[in-house]
């Protein structure tokens, strides 16, 4: 994997109607106000978006993705509305092996921005980015069975669907199955 970490303050991707962008500490309250709107179809799948999440647990999150980024572990976006500037969801690349040039990719769009295609145009863009800036040369979309709207994105993504693995996710102590996609470089 390319050991040259992207600089942080430069890095954009865009599709002209959303902007994928690294976290500033100023984007907290707005972050929260989107995970809060959105706990109910959220919060089924996200670990992190429980019932009681607050406003310390979004500060928390900010402060900790640079740090992230800049050790090569985690490199996390607010999705953003192009017009407005509105924080409309997030999406990563976490849990990156260097000796395999792997990582998973997740997303979330706030639930009244779904339906619109902009997880998969996030999936797409942030895909294409590990590829290309980052050398990665397999990315994996692992999704709960259940969880219908995610496995469409990831299938539009482009992603290649590989199977079923048993009691693979972990939700709030609830074991569940999860589908496990990928993405190689060219096909995006």
């Amino acid at each position: 994997m390319n050991k040259l970490i992207p600089d942080l303050k430069k890095t954009k991707l865009t599709d002209g109607v959303i902007l994928l962008r690294p976290y500033k500490k100023q984007d907290a309250q707005d972050l929260y106000k989107a995970i809060r709107a959105s706990l109910k179809e959220v919060g089924a799948w996200l670990p992190f978006a429980h019932e009681n999440y607050s406003l310390y647990e979004t500060q928390d999150w900010v402060k900790k993705s640079p740090v992230e980024w800049k050790k090569g572990t985690a490199y996390n976006f607010a999705i953003c509305d192009m017009k407005t500037g509105e924080i409309i969801g997030g999406c990563g690349l976490n849990e990156i092996g260097e000796a395999k040039m792997r990582a998973n990719l997740g997303y979330w769009v706030r639930s009244d921005r779904t339906g619109y295609g902009l997880a998969v145009t996030a999936a797409k863009l942030l895909a294409k980015w590990g590829f290309d800036a980052l050398g990665l040369k397999r990315i994996e979309i692992l999704v709960a069975v259940e969880n219908a709207r995610s496995l469409r994105v990831a299938e539009k993504a482009g992603a290649r669907r590989e199977g079923v693995l048993r009691n693979r996710i972990d939700i709030r102590g609830k074991a569940h199955d999860a589908v496990m996609h990928s993405l190689i470089p060219g096909e995006i």
